[in-house]
């Protein structure tokens, strides 16, 4: 599933369990924050905010066609 706003993330991060040390977000490339683009990346920083507060850190992206593949793990101690 590729995600194309911030509120959809911030609803999955909040549902998901992550019992997995690991997991992958895919961010579409006109990623939006309440209905507008993100240009300054505000959207993000809320994905990260939320992410962090799960426990986990980023682990680097790919750049795919038309969207980012960002991987998390678990932060270690």
């Amino acid at each position: 599933m590729v995600f194309t706003t911030a509120e959809s993330v911030l609803e999955f991060l909040k549902a998901a369990t992550h019992e997995e040390s690991s997991f992958t977000l895919a961010i579409a490339t006109e990623f939006t924050f309440h209905g507008k683009p993100d240009h300054m990346g505000v959207a993000m920083a809320a994905v990260l905010d939320a992410v962090l507060g799960r426990g986990f850190e980023p682990d680097g992206f790919e750049q795919r066609d038309g969207f980012r593949l960002y991987r998390y793990k678990m932060m270690l101690g």
